[in-house]
């Protein structure tokens, strides 16, 4: 039987060309690793594209719309309803991810994968709905097994397009209602953490009450189907949204494309959380845009044994902190291919 497309290997990057982007640095002016962060994010897109001029552009970032059923259980800061019109906002311009991607020359697209409310036609909307939401999965699956497919294929359809526009950096975004709790839950359930330790904000200020909340949701869930955790995807499909399964398709096709991924906030890290879980080796092609104002991201960076770029108090989701690291990872690789040793 052949293996479904999310099952093939990730491609690996050329540790030749890393070593080598290494010594450049030795040799330019300063002490070795004088540059941080910078000279780290040269050294690995060299390595990912396995050439001592690493390009950081052309780049994408798409908008995985779906709403979350758990936000029945009362634990959203936005309502369902709202999940459409900040879809409209994004097509149409005017979202912080709109402007950002603007500024940078981005390409920048909204997928519909599941939200509650059918947008209907808006220009520019690409269309690949495989449900209204999730269901609210306090007592029973959030998706079923078709729907967890269609949704990660939709994900790596993105990438594809990416890859047809010459794309080499892909950003991925969630727009939605109750996504905190659900990637809240999914970490609680691959990291074998208690909820009280994840459960944050999320786009919201989250009240005390909120909080508390959201991590006995976690908790009631957690217990009802982990004795069904089998794989990542069990959990993913038991616990997670039409969003994350597609972002997490995403991040296994730029791994098996061959396109660096740079990941948002807590959402989309708990996605790459289930990616790296099925695909150790895809941990080498993801980059990590910022650190949110969500508590349970810090477990996931070390988990996966890395830092982001950007520390901005930020939490707003939708790819925005992904976005505002472009400009140091253009830095980078600009600092690697034009920097020349000083003289003797």
């Amino acid at each position: 039987m052949t293996s479904a497309w999310h099952q093939q290997p990730i491609q690996s990057i050329s540790n030749a060309t890393h070593d080598a982007a290494r010594d450049r640095f030795a040799r330019l002016a300063g002490p070795p690793g004088s540059l941080g962060v910078l000279e780290e994010l040269a050294i690995r897109m060299a390595g990912m594209q396995n050439r001592l001029d690493p390009r950081p552009d052309p780049c994408q970032i798409t908008l995985f719309a779906a709403d979350h059923g758990i936000s029945a259980a009362g634990v959203a800061g936005m309502p369902p309803e709202a999940s459409p019109g900040v879809a409209r906002n994004a097509l149409e311009g005017g979202s912080p991810s709109a402007v950002l991607a603007r500024s940078l020359g981005a390409r920048l697209e909204v997928v519909d994968v599941g939200l509650k409310d059918d947008p209907g036609e808006l220009t520019g909307l690409i269309r690949r709905r495989v449900g209204p939401g999730s269901t609210d999965f306090r007592t029973t699956p959030a998706m079923n097994e078709q729907q967890l497919q269609a949704a990660m294929s939709a994900g790596r359809e993105a990438v594809e397009r990416a890859a047809g526009h010459g794309c080499v950096l892909f950003i991925g975004g969630e727009i939605g209602a109750g996504k905190s709790t659900s990637a809240g839950a999914i970490a609680c359930a691959l990291l074998g953490l208690p909820p009280e330790s994840i459960a944050g904000p999320g786009s919201g200020h989250g009240s005390p009450d909120l909080l508390a909340r959201k991590a006995a949701v976690i908790q009631q869930a957690v217990d009802h189907h982990q004795r069904f955790f089998s794989t990542p995807l069990d959990v993913l499909r038991r616990l997670g949204g039409f969003d994350t399964a597609a972002l997490c398709g995403a991040y296994i096709a730029c791994g098996q494309l061959g396109i660096t991924a740079v990941v948002d906030g807590f959402c989309s890290s708990v996605a790459a959380l289930v990616a790296v879980t099925l695909h150790p080796p895809l941990k080498s092609w993801l980059i990590f845009g910022h650190r949110a104002a969500e508590p349970g991201q810090f477990a996931i960076f070390h988990t996966l044994d890395n830092r982001p770029i950007l520390n901005l108090d930020m939490r707003h989701g939708e790819g925005t902190g992904a976005l505002a690291a472009i400009p140091l990872i253009r830095a980078a690789c600009a600092l690697l291919h034009e920097s020349t040793p000083s003289a003797p």
